[in-house]
């Protein structure tokens, strides 16, 4: 998906009109997340993998200049839904830990994390990503001639919703959007502030759509079907090999081949759509793979951390709870160094940080 190739400034002198604004968004927010997207048609120069790429939330702007001027809405039917004063993103039943299956001595991964029929899997994802301006809106390290004026740290909300049926119908929702957590420098003049709300304004619609058969993406199969996951053996070492003849076929260096695996595993895993013995596959071979750090956190969860190099030079992790195979948290944090190349913003400040809360529900709102 070349959402990116086609655009332009913020402010190239095109009326945004609300409507507009928010289609952008949620095209943006569903599309492939630019950065990583470009970087493995530069490096890797082989078919659209499938099952990654597909990340819910974090997709959008993590690279290159932010523009909502120029795109058009998604085919998929879309609704505008009034955004109510209280959070609508209730978390849904407390998922069991895992036991072994009942009257069997074989232990299913992930019990009680697959929906049943007519319930669904429930992904609720809330970003919080740091953008800056100078003209334009750009994530770093896309600046151009000039440093930043100034930095903002945004919130933004999505939903999906995955029948047990994945061919029937998905439920994606997106909004609010743009929300202000924190400017940098702190204390922004009333100028700059008004410079961030004409060009990145605030949004609290809550905008929604469908689409049969999974997310949308490349290539015939839809992104997260049932179809698509087929060709990749859930045996871990035998997904590793897989997974590393697809990307040896068309990687360019033996740093490609490590960067399209990461890309792979992180796509996959932070999506939180993939089926449990799908997840339970990739987290094996992600941890075969020995391209991750990894440790525990104080409450338990399994962290992994990966640093890549090629291009915009950045460190991604991923927070996964053991007892579910879920991602809780995703931030990506590029090398930035206090005070470098005019950045006000502080280096220990992640330029994206998503937290997940995954439930099986009953029903769609």
């Amino acid at each position: 998906m070349d959402v990116f190739e086609r655009v332009r400034d913020v402010n190239a002198g095109t009326s945004l009109t609300e409507d507009r604004i928010i289609a952008a968004r949620l095209r943006l927010l569903h599309g492939i997340d630019d950065s990583r997207s470009a970087e493995r048609k530069r490096l890797v120069k082989r078919p659209m993998f499938v099952i990654a790429g597909a990340v819910a939330g974090v997709a959008a702007v993590t690279a290159g200049v932010v523009v909502v001027s120029q795109l058009t809405a998604p085919a998929p039917r879309v609704e505008a839904i009034p955004a109510p004063t209280a959070d609508p993103r209730e978390p849904g039943q407390t998922i069991p830990k895992p036991e072994p299956t009942s009257g069997t001595t074989i232990t299913e991964p992930f019990p009680g994390t697959t929906p049943q029929a007519g319930q669904y899997l429930h992904v609720a994802n809330t970003t919080e990503r740091l953008l800056y301006r100078d003209g334009r809106i750009f994530s770093w390290p896309a600046h151009g001639d000039f440093p930043p004026i100034s930095g903002l740290l945004t919130r933004e909300r999505s939903q999906t919703y995955v029948p047990a049926d994945r061919s029937g119908d998905w439920y994606f929702e997106y909004g609010p959007s743009a929300e202000r957590v924190q400017f940098f420098p702190e204390d922004q003049w009333p100028a700059g502030e008004l410079a961030w709300d004409n060009q990145y304004p605030v949004s609290s619609e809550v905008t929604g759509y469908w689409n049969t058969g999974g997310q949308a993406g490349d290539g015939d199969l839809q992104t997260g079907s049932t179809a698509g996951y087929v060709a990749y053996p859930r045996d871990p070492q035998a997904l590793l090999d897989h997974l590393r003849t697809q990307v040896a076929a068309y990687a360019q260096s033996p740093e490609a081949v490590e960067d399209g695996l990461m890309e792979d595993f992180i796509g996959v895993l932070q999506s939180n759509i993939a089926p449990a013995d799908m997840r339970a596959a990739f987290l094996g071979a992600f941890e075969l793979s020995g391209l991750a750090q990894i440790d525990v956190t104080n409450d338990g969860k399994t962290r992994y951390q990966v640093h890549r190099s090629l291009f915009d030079a950045r460190t991604e992790t991923i927070v996964v709870d053991p007892a579910t195979g879920w991602v809780t948290e995703f931030t990506l944090r590029y090398d930035r160094t206090d005070g470098a190349e005019g950045d006000m913003v502080p280096a220990n400040i992640p330029d994206v940080r998503t937290t997940y809360a995954v439930s099986i529900v009953n029903s769609v709102p």
